[in-house]
C-alpha cells in the first residue's frame, strides 16, 4: 500500500502531505484469490476503499494490521470465508511469527455436522481498539470528506468480553442490543462491496453531535464505535437532556473510562 503520490492530498488522520493510499479496512483482511477462489468461486477484493495517508498512519502500522487480521479471522461465529482465510493467509502469518497471537487453549466446535478447530486467545484490547479507531477515522474521511476530530467509544460484545467481570459483560451486551434496536430507524445504507468480509453503516448525526458506526466483519463479528464531537462540558450538559439510550450508552462508557 505504498508508492509516492504526485498530488498534494492530505493524510486522513493528521493532515500532513499524503505519501500513499491506505486500504480501509486493511487489505490483509480480504482473502487473496489464490487462497479462496477455487473453493468459493468468487473474489473478495472488489472495489476496496482507500484514503490518502502518510507513512506513519499507513506503512508503519502494517504489523498492527496483521494482528487485527489474526484476531478477527478466528472468531467462532464467523462465516466460511473467515474459516478459509484463517487456514491460509492467517496461518502463513502465524507460521512466520509464532508470537503473533497469545493462544490460551485449543478446542473444536461442531456446526452443520462438521468439526472446526478453534483457539481461545488472550486479546490485547488496547491494540484492537486502536485499530478500530483508525478504521473509523478513515471511513469518516471517506464518507464526509473531512478529518475526524473527537472522542471514540468502542463496544464489541464478541471481542471484549471479560470472563471475570459480569458488569462489563452486561454493559457490552446491553449497549450492543440498544444500538441494534436503533439501526432500523437510521435509514442509512449498509455499505461494502465485499459483504462476506466487511460492511459498515453510519448513523445520522444526533443532537449530541454523535454518530454511531457499525463495523461488521465476516458477517458475524460486530464492532460499534460511537464518535462524538462534543467537548466534555457540552457532553455533560446535553447528556442530562438526552434519550435513555444515549444516557445508558454514553453515561456508562464515561463512568468506565
Amino acid at each position: 500500500e505504498g508508492g509516492n503520490m504526485e498530488s498534494k492530498e492530505k493524510c486522513y488522520w493528521c493532515g500532513v502531505d499524503a505519501t500513499s493510499k491506505e486500504h480501509v479496512p486493511p487489505k490483509c483482511l480480504f482473502p487473496e484469490d489464490k487462497d479462496i477462489q477455487k473453493i468459493a468461486h468468487d473474489t473478495f477484493r472488489k472495489n476496496l476503499i482507500t484514503v490518502p495517508s502518510c507513512d506513519a498512519h499507513n506503512l508503519e502500522k502494517s504489523h498492527e494490521d496483521e494482528y487485527l487480521m489474526a484476531c478477527l479471522g478466528g472468531g467462532v461465529l464467523n462465516n466460511e470465508v473467515a474459516y478459509i482465510h484463517t487456514h491460509t493467509k492467517i496461518k502463513r502469518a502465524r507460521d512466520r511469527n509464532i508470537n503473533l497471537l497469545d493462544v490460551d487453549s485449543e478446542d473444536e466446535v461442531v456446526a452443520n455436522d462438521k468439526r472446526y478447530p478453534v483457539q481461545w486467545i488472550n486479546i490485547e484490547t488496547p491494540r484492537l481498539i486502536s485499530a478500530f479507531e483508525a478504521i473509523a477515522r478513515a471511513l469518516y474521511f471517506h464518507e464526509f470528506s473531512e478529518r475526524y476530530s473527537g472522542m471514540f467509544y468502542t463496544i464489541s460484545p464478541i471481542l471484549f468480553m471479560q470472563p471475570d467481570d459480569k458488569d462489563a459483560n452486561a454493559f457490552q451486551i446491553r449497549s450492543a442490543t440498544l444500538i441494534e434496536n436503533e439501526r432500523p430507524y437510521w435509514k442509512t445504507d449498509i455499505k461494502g462491496d465485499n459483504p462476506k468480509v466487511f460492511t459498515y453503516q453510519f448513523s445520522p448525526e444526533d443532537g449530541m453531535r454523535t454518530r454511531t458506526l457499525v463495523l461488521t466483519f465476516y458477517e458475524k463479528t460486530k464492532v460499534y464505535i460511537a464518535m462524538s464531537k462534543l467537548s466534555e462540558k457540552e457532553f455533560e450538559t446535553i447528556k442530562r437532556k438526552s434519550k435513555p439510550m444515549q444516557q445508558i450508552l454514553f453515561g456508562d462508557i464515561i463512568k468506565d473510562l
